[in-house]
């Protein structure tokens, strides 16, 4: 049962520098959401990102040019700061750690969290902060260790919104897929820890008839279609570039793959959840949390090309196998990654009395 939250007495301010990626569908989601609650929300977020329109059904957005000048940044947080308390919030958020230098002071009408998707990187930004969400263990057990006081530092995971009931796949012809192929699916940045390498090479030892959905952008991507060139399968790789919403993909495939080598979550191991696929991942901290091998997905050791491929020919080769991981995934994603649930959290940390 989600908390009730009368409408006005509860306000929060987010300040959000990322651009696009699984975090920030999160953010608009997870703003959405408290919306419902009855939540009042402003958000400060660079100009120009994809998602602002969405985030503005529900949230105050203000649009700024973060600078890095010294005696600049003063003047922004201090306009922030300004905004902030004319909007009366009682708590500021900031999202991943270059957030941080712009939260305002915490006093006894507003307190200050950093919500931290990835591993902590020192605390010299963190001075107005008051306390720390990681969504899992390992960031703030990494965050304790360094020196961050237990008692400010809680774990709250993600959620992801269930699919439509009408929602229509994309068609595999239209982008050069036959209607019968094993679709592997995997999203985020091309770069080095995504290991977007190691589906392109697990290709070369699987049948002709599996090929790969890859989407999303980044500084790798032409060393990725030149590597499936090289494997002799840029045939059957398909680069789809960034996808606002990947839903009618994901259900359009067959297996999700996450093959990163540093993961601290792995948010793309809930959306193939929730879209119903079976997932395959190696072996880094996120996965490794969400994932019960064997039982809601199969896990393989970071690096090892031989072991993806036994991972995806495993589920390929046994249709009852693939629906068990199906099914303990669907039943363990409405435990324990509910909006409710997630939101409560939240609700219950930030925004209490």
């Amino acid at each position: 049962m989600a908390t009730d939250v009368s409408h006005g007495s509860r306000k929060l301010a987010h300040i959000h520098l990322g651009v696009d990626g699984g975090a920030e569908r999160f953010f608009v989601r997870l703003s959405r959401a408290l919306a419902k609650r009855g939540v009042e929300q402003i958000a400060f977020i660079r100009p120009g990102r994809a998602w602002r329109d969405e985030l503005a059904e529900h949230c105050e957005v203000r649009e700024l040019k973060f600078s890095r000048s010294h005696i600049k940044r003063h003047f922004v947080r201090w306009g922030i700061s300004r905004e902030i308390h004319h909007f009366g919030a009682t708590a500021t958020m900031g999202w991943m750690s270059p957030a941080s230098k712009w939260l305002p002071k915490p006093g006894p009408d507003m307190r200050t969290f950093l919500r931290l998707g990835d591993w902590p990187d020192g605390f010299h930004t963190y001075g107005n902060v008051g306390d720390l969400i990681g969504n899992t263990p390992e960031i703030i057990r990494q965050a304790v260790e360094m020196g961050w006081p237990a008692d400010r530092a809680h774990v709250i995971s993600n959620f992801v919104d269930p699919l439509p009931e009408d929602l229509r796949p994309v068609k595999r012809a239209d982008f050069d897929t036959p209607q019968d192929a094993t679709v592997l699916i995997a999203l985020g940045r091309f770069v080095q820890r995504k290991r977007f390498d190691l589906i392109i090479r697990a290709l070369q030892q699987l049948p002709d008839t599996v090929h790969a959905w890859l989407i999303g952008d980044g500084e790798l991507l032409d060393d990725m279609k030149a590597l499936a060139t090289e494997c002799g399968v840029l045939s059957r790789v398909h680069f789809l570039g960034w996808q606002r919403d990947p839903s009618p993909f994901l259900k359009a495939a067959d297996i999700l793959v996450c093959p990163t080598d540093e993961e601290p979550l792995g948010n793309v191991v809930l959306e193939g959840w929730n879209a119903g696929l079976p997932v395959v991942a190696t072996a880094s901290p996120g996965p490794s949390w969400l994932i019960e091998h064997g039982k809601t997905g199969l896990l393989s050791p970071c690096g090892d090309v031989e072991g993806l491929v036994a991972s995806i020919s495993g589920i390929v080769s046994s249709g009852e196998l693939r629906d068990t991981l199906v099914q303990n995934a669907a039943r363990y994603l409405n435990d324990q990654y509910s909006e409710d649930s997630i939101c409560d959290r939240y609700l219950e940390l930030m925004l209490r009395d």
